[in-house]
């Protein structure tokens, strides 16, 4: 396949076999899965790390590993990862008994450096602080991509593309057909707390912390956005997690981003008092850090060549020789202010993700991946969580690696080498 130009200030720029944009879960699988299959690979990243939501938003559990059952779903570029917790002996997972599901839990730096170690070990063009700033494309294709970096700009040349950006910055930039929910179908996006000197006896009970923000309230009149969320203790720090910022903003809207940013952080101070005002074992808590960006559930989706709908998730569709990817996650829904609804998977299974989801309706070259899959709704709530974008990044980097090799599609190739780099399908 194509030999990598490393020279990122000559004028015919960077050319590679396959380009993927964003580097969270999906977009290091498709990275990694694409190499993997013999491709050269650019991976383009805004910030100075790798990671995505976990590391950028503090979203440190994994979701989507296992279904309810507590079945692994995800393995193949998933599971390289999850092998490197391991030998870090730093693996944990927790189940909570209220829904039923499972979660990988991470420690923030770990997370950085094992994303640094399998782009680094699989060969990959690897270009942080590079923001996406154009796409060049002809005749229903995706030819090169346009980057931003501190020195200057440069143009990525590749055969085959993936956004795996979570905001579909490339679906974006190159016009390609998008699906965006209204406003206010929207899921809310969470300022991440971390909160540190909170001994193991404490409260992190649902019913504490319902008690202690309706004290807090009474005590202030202060209204905070929910009662109760998900707290979970960290490996190796101990702090702990909390998801109950919500913001239900337009995320497109800078100024409306900018506010929910702010409002976010108001509310962490808020909560941080409620909770060592009224909530056992809390009275020393100290608010370690925020974010450091808005955890953002839903932006804009591919229009992929084919939709899940929320009819496949609870039927717990299988899709046979179509599917490239399994989704054990529940449809939880965070549309309405305040609350959290699950709508499960039969049997608390597994379903299928196409590969028509994956492929762009417009644009020949392009896929997308994590939680740009093409979904309605619905069915966004359940695929979008990140150990289900391990599995559809690597499909969707495998998918364009055979792309780029062979310029067509090709989906029993996709999913034979799918299943030799250990994927479950």
């Amino acid at each position: 396949m194509t030999q990598v130009s490393k020279d990122l200030n000559a004028d015919e720029g960077l050319h590679v076999d396959v380009a993927v944009v964003g580097g969270g879960a999906a977009g290091v699988a498709a990275a990694v899965g694409a190499a993997q299959s013999g491709a050269s690979v650019c991976l383009i990243e805004q910030y100075g790390f790798l990671g995505g939501a976990a590391t950028v938003s503090s979203v440190l559990t994994h979701c989507g590993f296992f279904d309810q059952t507590r079945e692994q779903v995800v393995a193949g570029v998933g599971q390289q990862f999850l092998d490197a917790l391991q030998k870090r002996d730093i693996y944990r997972t927790e189940t909570f008994q209220a829904s039923g599901n499972t979660v990988v839990l991470l420690d923030l730096e770990t997370t950085k450096t094992v994303f640094d170690e399998l782009v680094a070990e699989a060969g990959i063009t690897l270009l942080l602080h590079s923001h996406l700033v154009g796409a060049a494309t002809r005749d229903g294709r995706l030819d090169a991509v346009d980057v931003s970096h501190r020195g200057g700009r440069v143009r990525v040349h590749a055969r085959a593309f993936v956004d795996a950006s979570g905001d579909g910055a490339l679906i974006a930039a190159s016009d390609a057909e998008a699906l965006v929910s209204a406003v206010d179908e929207r899921q809310a996006s969470t300022l991440v707390m971390r909160v540190g000197g909170v001994p193991p006896e404490a409260d992190l009970s649902a019913g504490g912390m319902a008690e202690a923000v309706r004290r807090y309230e009474s005590l202030t009149g202060t209204a905070l956005t929910r009662d109760h969320g998900i707290a979970v203790r960290m490996p190796i720090s101990g702090e702990v997690m909390l998801l109950l910022a919500d913001q239900h903003r337009d995320v497109f809207d800078v100024q409306d981003l900018s506010a929910a940013e702010v409002e976010g952080r108001r509310l962490a101070w808020h909560y941080l008092e409620a909770f060592r005002l009224f909530l056992p074992g809390w009275e020393a808590s100290v608010l370690a850090a925020t974010g450091p960006q808005l955890g953002i559930r839903e932006g804009r989706r591919l229009k992929g060549r084919e939709t899940v709908a929320a009819e496949d998730v609870a039927a717990g569709r299988k899709r046979g020789a179509e599917g490239i990817a399994r989704c054990g996650w529940p449809m939880e829904d965070h549309a309405v202010p305040g609350v959290t609804e699950y709508n499960g998977i039969r049997d608390k299974g597994w379903y299928h993700i196409p590969y028509g989801s994956i492929c762009s309706a417009s644009l020949e070259n392009l896929w997308a991946a994590g939680r740009l899959v093409s979904a309605d709704r619905r069915a966004f709530a359940s695929l979008r969580v990140m150990g289900t974008a391990f599995a559809t990044g690597h499909a969707a980097g495998v998918a364009a690696a055979v792309y780029a090799n062979s310029g067509r599609h090709d989906l029993p190739a996709v999913r034979d080498l799918l299943s030799q780099q250990g994927a479950l399908i």
